[in-house]
């Protein structure tokens, strides 16, 4: 599945900024919330479900996790669009019948008075009955609308085997998806406020490539792809992070009509973290050397680099700022 490319608007200093490293999101943990590409198990270990997003099937059983199976999905919104009972009106103001023929009687003007202001008096009750019945209406749809599960389980965490630190080198060329800003790599989280229960809809990171001056000379490079990454968040409204919106639709596409509304990835409030030149950084996870094919010398030469192994895992430590 093909990711969405995020740009910067025409005429901005970030206009020539290449779109996102774009590993293919296929897959997703059910337990932890967590975005994979192809044939990927979660970082959680063996005990995390996944399943595929590429599939009618697969997405249906992510669903299932978020919003309940089929029958309950659809109970719930029939009641949210009910609203519950109606509570019905009209019959104040159905016509008088228990007064006999008056079409013969000489109506005083004291008598048309007393007459209009009871009439008033019944308009307004009315009018104030219909008011609290949408009231009851509107309260009964919200106490009956559907509500989003969040994943079981955190996402992982980067683990005990804390590695070096550095600064991170290179260009950016790469925007983050919800605030927008100038990265070489971002980790975000889609959260849906919920007053119980957790409320982690979607974990995804990734990178377009960046390399690390660590602290004892040796360069550490890490390839585009995924990455998991920790650090400071910055938490954004749903309504300011637009480009956000097209991303989540093309990895949740709705199947059936009466998910319409169900997405499987709802969220109010998305955190994310980002990795710009000048950042500092801690390494965590395995390590290898490699040669610098782009460099003299051979295997053992100070000018061999380092890369991770497996999916690379950063902590950022401190950032140089706003930028």
């Amino acid at each position: 599945m093909s990711s969405t490319s995020l740009t910067a608007p025409k005429g901005s200093p970030s206009t020539a900024l290449a779109p996102r490293a774009a590993f293919p999101r296929v897959r997703v943990c059910i337990d932890c919330r967590t975005l994979l590409g192809p044939k990927e198990t979660c970082d959680g270990g063996p005990k995390h479900r996944v399943t595929s997003i590429e599939t009618p099937t697969g997405r249906n059983a992510l669903r299932t996790e978020v919003w309940g199976p089929p029958s309950v999905r659809r109970r719930a919104k029939q009641l949210a669009k009910a609203g519950g009972t109606s509570l019905g009106a009209g019959t104040i103001f159905e016509g008088c019948s228990g007064c006999g023929d008056c079409g013969g009687v000489a109506l005083e003007g004291e008598f048309i008075v007393v007459v209009a202001v009871i009439a008033l008096i019944a308009a307004a009750g009315a009018l104030l009955y219909w008011i609290i019945a949408k009231i009851v209406e509107a309260i009964r749809a919200y106490q009956n609308r559907p509500r989003p599960n969040g994943g079981l389980t955190k996402p992982p965490s980067l683990g005990r085997r804390a590695g070096p630190s550095g600064v991170v080198l290179g260009q950016t060329n790469m925007l983050a998806p919800a605030t927008g800003k100038e990265c070489v790599a971002w980790a975000l989280d889609l959260r849906n406020e919920r007053f119980l229960g957790t409320d982690l809809m979607l974990h995804d990171a990734e990178t377009s490539g960046f390399e690390v001056k660590l602290d004892d000379g040796t360069l550490l490079r890490v390839p585009g792809g995924r990455i998991r990454l920790e650090g400071p968040k910055k938490r954004v409204d749903r309504s300011d992070a637009r480009p956000l919106e097209e991303f989540v639709q093309t990895i949740s596409p709705e199947d059936d009509p009466e998910d319409e509304g169900l997405d499987a990835f709802p969220y109010d409030t998305v955190d994310e973290v980002v990795v710009r030149p000048g950042d500092r950084v801690r390494v965590f996870g395995a390590l290898e050397r490699e040669v610098d094919p782009d460099a003299p010398g051979g295997y053992r030469a100070s000018n061999a680099i380092l890369v991770p192994k497996g999916v690379p895992a950063f902590r950022v430590e401190r950032d140089k700022g706003p930028s």
